[in-house]
């Protein structure tokens, strides 16, 4: 069977790109791949294809290649954050290098997705590099931030025994926020001290509870998750309407703790817990290859680059294994 190419100098206009970008969402869906995935493929693709439109009138799809990508990525260097959110009037700053390499990372995704299903014959982006992004240190809280923003919490309320409890989950597992709140009452098993989530691309897994986050999911389910749902709901996190807990509430309830604790300075979103789990689950000697799988990585470097070492850690081995500090300790050596 031949394959589709598109003719040569075929200029690009919403009609054809409408029905390429429907043909790659349907592959995604097909793919498994989430809703959010791709919706983030289907938000970089098509403004690409549009500057290339505008800023390169006349070429067809084909003749699309690395200049045109190159001189995209510099406009994204140069663009304001935020400039076409409906929702946000006041634009911040330049996007950020990690948002460039994830546009330019969906752009060749899709670009693999037509050399694959015959749109064209080879696939100029192929060997495009990714931009590069600086390695900054991963976002911790402290043990007295923890405690600070878990005391700041109003437990003996409904409301705020829901928050504590989504926060000390995330502690203890190190789930995502998304993961969390797509919790099911058939997922947990207290007995055994387990939890199903339901991760990326759909892959399920089995994550354990320690006996202190059984202890509160116990006490929540007990005395307030039955005032929370006003009708018949199967989310451990339920709104009044019975639908799961939304991620956006989880994110500024923890904006507003901090803020109420003291904390305005400190990155504390629901993601930090999360490199905060990993942090100290490494640090009091957790097994890499297990932590990989508790958090659901696809792949070892994932979670290597969740994983950092703190200077204090750093500088307690350095004591353990220098040559000199052991010279002096074993004289006889």
């Amino acid at each position: 069977m031949g394959k589709r190419v598109i003719p040569p100098r075929r200029v690009l206009r919403p009609p054809e790109t409408a029905a390429l970008l429907h043909h790659y969402r349907l592959c995604l869906e097909a793919a498994n791949r989430s809703q959010k995935t791709i919706a983030g493929y289907l938000q970089s693709v098509p403004r690409f294809l549009d500057f290339a439109a505008r800023h390169f009138p006349g070429k067809s799809l084909e003749d699309i290649g690395p200049e045109e990508l190159r001189a995209y990525v510099r406009h994204l260097q140069q663009a304001t954050r935020w400039a076409q959110h409906p929702h946000i009037k006041k634009a911040q700053g330049h996007l950020s290098s990690h948002s460039v390499q994830g546009a330019v990372r969906d752009i060749k995704a899709f670009w693999n997705f037509l050399g694959r299903e015959g749109y064209l014959e080879e696939n100029p982006l192929a060997g495009f590099p990714l931009p590069k992004t600086p390695q900054k240190p991963v976002s911790t809280l402290q043990g007295d931030q923890i405690r600070s923003l878990l005391g700041g919490i109003d437990r003996d309320r409904a409301r705020g025994a829901l928050y504590s409890t989504v926060l000390q989950l995330l502690l203890d597992t190190g789930l995502r926020i998304s993961e969390a709140t797509g919790i099911r009452m058939s997922d947990l098993d207290l007995p055994r001290g387990w939890v199903k989530v339901t991760g990326k691309g759909g892959k399920i897994r089995v994550v354990p509870l320690s006996a202190p986050c059984r202890r509160e999911l116990q006490r929540y389910l007990r005395l307030f998750r039955p005032q929370l749902a006003q009708g018949a709901s199967d989310y451990l996190f339920p709104r009044a309407d019975g639908s799961p807990l939304s991620i956006n509430s989880v994110q500024q309830y923890l904006r507003r703790l901090a803020n109420h604790c003291g904390l305005a300075g400190v990155k504390c979103t629901p993601h930090t817990f999360r490199h905060t789990f990993a942090t100290e689950s490494i640090a009091h000697g957790a097994n890499v290859f297990v932590l990989k799988e508790v958090m659901g990585h696809s792949s070892l470097q994932t979670t290597l680059k969740y994983v950092h070492i703190q200077p204090a850690q750093i500088q307690a081995q350095h004591a353990q294994f220098s040559p000199l500090a052991n010279l002096n300790r074993h004289p006889e050596r």
